[in-house]
C-alpha cells in the first residue's frame, strides 16, 4: 500500500500503518494550558505503562517554557507540544526563547532555570535521549526520547549549543 493511498486498504492496514504516528498542537502560555498540554500527551500514551512518565515529562517541559521564556507572555505567549509515537516516543515542547537557555545539568554555571533544580534532571532520567536546539532569540525546542515500556532508563543526554 503507498502513503495516501487509503481507497485500496483495509481499516486495520489504515489503523496500523508503518509511518509513525504524530500530532502538534499549541497552547495559551498559561498555566493551566500547561494542565491542557500533560492531560493530552498522557491519553496518547493510555495503556502503555508510560502514562505517567509522559505527564511529568510534558508538565516540566511545558512549565518551564511558561515560566523561563517569553512563551509566558500575557496575551501573546504560547508554546507547541509535539508528540511522535513509533517504537521510541519523541515528545518535544517548543517555546518562544529568551532570558535562559535550557540546561539539563543541575552544576553548570551560568543561567540555570532553578525553582527546584530538578526538573530537566528528571526529564532526562525518564528519557532514553533528551536535548534541545533553538536559541533564546528565535525559540527552542526541548525534546526528550521515550522507550514505550515502563522503566526506561536514559542511554544518552545531548545539549546543542544555541545557535547565536
Amino acid at each position: 500500500m503507498t502513503k495516501g493511498n487509503w481507497a485500496m486498504c483495509s481499516p486495520a492496514e489504515w489503523l496500523w500503518e508503518s509511518a509513525p504516528m504524530r500530532w502538534r498542537r499549541t497552547y495559551a502560555g498559561r498555566a493551566d494550558q500547561v494542565t491542557a498540554a500533560r492531560v493530552f500527551a498522557a491519553s496518547l500514551f493510555a495503556g502503555t505503562g508510560r502514562e505517567d512518565d509522559v505527564a511529568l515529562v510534558v508538565a516540566e517541559l511545558a512549565s518551564n517554557a511558561v515560566l523561563h521564556t517569553r512563551s509566558g507572555e500575557p496575551g501573546r505567549g504560547w508554546f507547541g507540544l509535539e508528540v511522535t509515537l513509533a517504537d521510541v516516543a519523541y515528545i518535544g515542547v517548543t517555546d518562544l526563547g529568551g532570558r535562559c537557555v535550557p540546561i539539563f545539568q543541575t552544576d553548570r554555571p551560568g543561567c540555570e532555570l532553578r525553582e527546584g533544580g530538578r526538573g530537566l534532571l528528571t526529564v532526562s532520567k525518564l528519557s532514553i535521549a533528551c536535548g534541545m536546539h533553538g536559541s533564546a532569540h528565535f525559540g527552542h525546542t526541548v525534546w526528550a526520547d521515550m522507550a514505550l515500556q515502563s522503566g526506561g532508563h536514559q542511554v544518552a543526554a545531548v545539549e546543542v549549543a544555541p545557535a547565536m
